[in-house]
């Protein structure tokens, strides 16, 4: 039977991804499992006009794209969203009827509808954001949409964090460079109410934890009632967040950027609402996989 939901992930590496269950958790929570097809298809930029060719005539309605194709693919986009557009990256694609590639990013906005889903509030908030990179740019972009107040980006490479200033150039946001005495300093001239790490600190395979502070100090500056988020999910609970609930703070881990991100996917593609019970669903998955 031909499926009338078929969706694929792009990518390379994409053998160990969980969307494929995650978003069949959505589909059997939204009633059409039986109708519906995830898969994983290995794809580099030299094999990717071939791949959304193949998606084209085998009538998938979307797809997602991963490292390295967030760039590359919108060579193939005939239309894209406005934050989409302007990052020049993009993470989900709809096929309309008329073949026609229509592409999103849903890296900021699922990273701040998990904030939001941990009863965290945006607008009206100040916000330090760790990281200059495509998901931080993403971040930004969607914080400053949602109305937080003040916004401070610190990075370590001052290169990357210089692009990003001036391809944002948001005059509410400041940016400096990632080191203990400017951390400390914004967080208590500023107020901060939410960290977030949008970089790769703590992901396995990365550094841990930063050398200058080994121990995270630098939250114990922030104010009772902060919250502190973490894009990464690999390990869902990182030494971030562990430190943080240490010192008595609300915490919104890597899983809820990871789904949310599929939960806006979802959407986009099928026009259905996913029901909560299948969110904590597959937040249950991933707890389970990436202790």
């Amino acid at each position: 039977m031909v499926k009338k939901y078929k969706f694929a992930l792009l990518g390379s590496p994409v053998e160990h991804s969980l969307s494929p269950e995650i978003h069949g958790i959505f589909a059997e929570g939204c009633g059409i499992e039986k109708d519906f097809e995830y898969i994983k298809i290995e794809t580099d930029k030299s094999k990717l006009k071939d791949t959304v060719a193949y998606l084209k005539s085998e009538n998938f309605s979307g797809f997602n794209c991963t490292m390295p194709l967030k760039e590359e693919i919108l060579k193939y986009t005939d239309k894209n969203s406005k934050q989409s557009e302007f990052l020049n990256s993009c993470n989900t694609v709809k096929i309309e009827k008329d073949n026609l590639l229509y592409g999103y990013t849903t890296d900021g906005m699922g990273m701040i509808a998990g904030i939001k889903y941990n009863g965290v509030e945006i607008k009206g908030k100040n916000v330090l954001v760790i990281g200059a990179g495509g998901t931080a740019r993403s971040v930004l972009l969607s914080l400053i949409e949602n109305n937080a107040n003040r916004l401070i980006v610190l990075n370590r490479s001052k290169k990357t964090l210089d692009d990003m200033r001036d391809l944002i150039g948001d005059p509410i946001t400041l940016f400096d460079l990632f080191d203990l005495e400017n951390i400390k300093d914004y967080i208590k001239k500023f107020d901060i109410d939410i960290l977030i790490n949008a970089s790769s600190l703590g992901m396995k395979g990365f550094d841990e934890i930063p050398e200058f502070d080994p121990e995270y100090n630098f939250l114990k500056f922030m104010k009772p009632g902060a919250a502190v988020a973490d894009s990464v999910y690999n390990p869902l609970n990182t030494k971030l967040l562990i430190a943080a609930q240490d010192s008595g703070f609300k915490t919104v881990d890597g899983f809820w950027m990871l789904v949310y991100q599929g939960v806006l996917a979802f959407e986009i593609w099928t026009g259905k609402k996913i029901p909560e019970g299948a969110i904590e669903k597959a937040r249950g998955i991933v707890k389970r996989r990436k202790r």
